[in-house]
């Protein structure tokens, strides 16, 4: 895969609205930040805004950004909104050679939805003198049209992570927290299966969000991420 370099990051670039991943560069930290409970999108924007202005960074040392919608969209609802997403990023004039340097997770959850699309978190590089190796894996879901159900799914989709980690130059110790969203259902089938790699996804720490991924034909999302400090607004 392809590696390139932001505001204190580097990032897997793809032919979309988001980065395959992002790893913190020697010299930098990354810091999450989870915005009050759906904030809606464009006043999620102007806190992304303030707290990188607030911490003395550029709007390029943006890294990743998590979303909640509605529900998952069609093809059509799909392009309009990623339309708006890039269209911010550019205002920021935050991209790299024409790619969204950010690694993106958008979900639609199953239970208490936002009335409309929101933050729910947010992810910058910070200077810090710190041996760790800071990370963030956009949510990865099934390729479109896999067959064989949570496994398939599964198999395939821990397959693309892991050559994601190995690009950014990462590992699973590196991880201290992965994050699965399915529904509530996939869950109880899920936990039945004894599925491979899953001791590696457990010991840093695993969260199930009872959620769909954001295009329709999509069952399960995983992410995974390696961060030195969070905070809440």
């Amino acid at each position: 895969m392809d590696v390139k370099r932001a505001g204190g990051f580097r990032f897997l670039p793809v032919d979309g609205p988001f980065s395959a991943g992002v790893a913190a560069d020697p010299g930098f930290e990354i810091a999450r930040v989870h915005a009050p409970h759906h904030t809606p999108l464009a006043k999620g924007f102007r806190l992304i805004e303030e707290t990188l202005q607030q911490s003395g960074r550029p709007p390029t040392a943006l890294c990743a950004v998590e979303l909640r919608i509605p529900k998952p969209f069609g093809r059509a609802e799909w392009e309009d909104f990623n339309g708006g997403y890039v269209a911010q990023w550019k205002r920021w004039e935050a991209t790299v050679d024409g790619h969204i340097p950010g690694a993106r997770t958008n979900v639609a959850p199953e239970f208490e939805p936002p009335s409309e699309p929101c933050l729910h978190a947010f992810s910058y590089t910070a200077e810090a003198d710190t041996r760790r190796h800071d990370f963030v894996i956009s949510g990865t879901p099934e390729p479109e049209g896999t067959l064989g159900g949570l496994p398939a799914y599964w198999a395939a989709i821990a397959g693309e992570i892991e050559d994601r980690m190995a690009a950014l130059g990462v590992t699973w110790d590196d991880a201290t927290e992965t994050q699965f969203y399915g529904t509530r259902a996939d869950h109880e089938l899920f936990a039945a299966q004894g599925l491979p790699h899953l001791e590696e996804l457990v010991r840093p720490g695993l969260r199930w969000f009872f959620s769909r991924p954001p295009i329709e034909s999509l069952h399960l999302e995983v992410d995974v991420r390696g961060l030195t400090r969070e905070s809440w607004r």
